[in-house]
């Protein structure tokens, strides 16, 4: 006759703290796991908001969308984006939704806040007077637009990226909303906006203009380059 023998307490103390030891171990795992989907998912935004605004710059010569004014309606970049997404608007109300390709899922899950827009454009080139700048993305008229088409190397250089909440920015955007545009002359901004998000906050992903998405552990020194 066949006798069950039940666990002893020293037995069962060693099956927990081997189960115990082995969660601890794929913990990690998998917790790089999801972050590496959520980088995956940032980047293939990074090129879909690329080429929604190189389509935009195809059919206005050149020119990209705004990359500051008017920040409430296209053609703002970000909007532009979205209304190119197939978004119905023509607002920011309308045109900004929750977990859509302006919005990084790593940036996102970071704040205690469903975000709607964690990206910036590149605006260096654009800041104004005070910069010995043609054009400011400030300005009420919305003509600050980078030339795409005249960028010397687009290869190099970052058009869209990860940002963050910035600091001491005028007219601050809703607190859903990172920093939409950064100046890589700017000690401010560079501190400040660029989005150090990825890889426990040591990676910053941006597209460049020729499309390509990477993550930086560092900014280019060409960046500060004005744009045209």
């Amino acid at each position: 006759m066949l006798v069950r023998r039940a666990f002893t307490l020293v037995e069962l103390l060693v099956v927990i703290a081997v189960v115990a030891l082995l969660i601890g171990l794929l913990l990690p795992a998998l917790a790089g796991a999801r972050e590496a989907g959520r980088g995956a998912a940032c980047l293939s935004n990074l090129r879909q908001m690329f080429l929604a605004c190189r389509i935009y710059a195809d059919e206005h010569g050149g020119y990209g969308p705004a990359i500051g004014q008017p920040w409430g309606k296209p053609p703002n970049w970000a909007l532009v984006v979205q209304s190119y997404a197939g978004m119905a608007g023509e607002t920011a109300g309308e045109l900004y939704r929750p977990r859509s390709v302006l919005v990084c899922p790593t940036i996102d899950r970071a704040f205690g806040v469903v975000m709607t827009r964690t990206y910036a454009m590149n605006g260096t080139g654009h800041a104004g007077a005070d910069m010995g700048d043609a054009t400011d993305y400030d300005l009420v008229d919305g003509r600050a637009h980078v030339r795409f088409d005249a960028v010397a190397f687009p290869d190099r250089t970052a058009i869209l990226l990860d940002s963050d909440l910035g600091y001491n920015i005028t007219d601050a955007p809703p607190s859903d909303r990172t920093a939409s545009v950064i100046d890589f002359r700017q000690g401010e901004h560079v501190e400040f906006r660029v989005g150090w998000f990825h890889a426990s906050g040591r990676i910053a992903q941006a597209v460049r203009l020729d499309g390509s998405a990477k993550g930086y552990g560092e900014l280019p020194v060409e960046w500060v380059e004005p744009l045209p």
